[in-house]
C-alpha cells in the first residue's frame, strides 16, 4: 500500500484509567471503559493493518491514572506511537481495570509532550475521559494549552458535561464530543 506521507497522521489516545471509568453510561447501558476498548479495538481492526511498514495512520495508546496515597501519577504506554504494528500491542488494554483517581492535567500534558515530536504534518490527541480530575485544575495550564501545536480533541464518555474537558479542547483549537453509545464513540475516534 502506498501513501503520500504529507496527509499522513498521528493520534495518540490519551485514556482516564481511573475508578469512574468502570461506571456505566446511562444512556447505552454500558461501562464507559467497555466502549473504550471496544470502540479502539473495532477502530484498530479498520485502520491499522498487521504489518511492519508506515501506514498513513499512526496510532499510540496511553492510560493514566492517580494511584497511591497521597496519590501519584501513573501512565502507562499501551502501545509506544511509532511500534510495531497496535494490533499486536492493543490487547494489553484489556487486562488494565479502572481504579484509583484522574491526574486530567498531568495525561494532557504528558500527551502533548509525546506526540510533539512528530515530523508527520497531522498530529491530534484524543483524549478520553469521564471529565474527573482530582489534581489541580485545568485553568492551571491554561496559557500552556493556548499556544500548544497540538490540538486535543475530547471524548467525554459521561452523564454530566465537565467544562474542564470542554475548556481543554477550546484551548487547543480541537474538537469537543460527548458520545451517548459505542456507535456514537467509535464516530468519535474516527473523526
Amino acid at each position: 500500500m502506498s501513501y503520500d506521507e504529507s496527509k499522513a497522521k498521528d493520534v495518540l489516545f490519551v485514556i482516564d484509567g481511573s475508578r469512574s471509568m468502570g461506571g456505566k453510561l446511562h444512556s447505552s447501558g454500558m461501562s464507559k471503559m467497555k466502549i473504550v476498548k471496544t470502540g479502539l479495538f473495532n477502530f484498530v481492526a479498520e485502520y491499522w493493518p498487521v504489518s511492519y511498514f508506515p501506514w498513513p495512520i499512526r496510532m499510540g495508546v496511553t492510560f493514566y491514572r492517580l494511584l497511591g496515597t497521597p496519590g501519584s501519577t501513573q501512565i502507562e504506554v499501551v502501545v509506544p506511537l511509532n511500534p510495531a504494528p497496535a494490533s499486536l500491542e492493543l490487547y494489553r488494554l484489556e487486562d488494565l481495570q479502572c481504579k484509583g483517581g484522574s491526574p486530567l492535567v498531568d495525561a494532557v500534558k504528558y500527551g502533548i509532550e509525546n506526540i510533539s515530536d512528530s515530523i508527520r504534518k497531522e498530529k491530534v490527541i484524543k483524549l478520553i475521559s469521564d471529565g474527573g480530575n482530582d489534581r489541580e485544575p485545568i485553568k492551571t495550564i491554561s496559557e500552556e494549552l493556548k499556544i500548544s501545536p497540538v490540538e486535543v480533541d475530547v471524548i467525554e464518555l459521561s452523564n454530566e458535561a465537565s467544562k474542564e474537558l470542554r475548556d481543554i479542547a477550546t484551548l487547543t483549537h480541537g474538537t469537543y464530543t460527548r458520545p451517548h453509545n459505542l456507535a456514537d464513540f467509535e464516530k468519535a475516534i474516527r473523526s
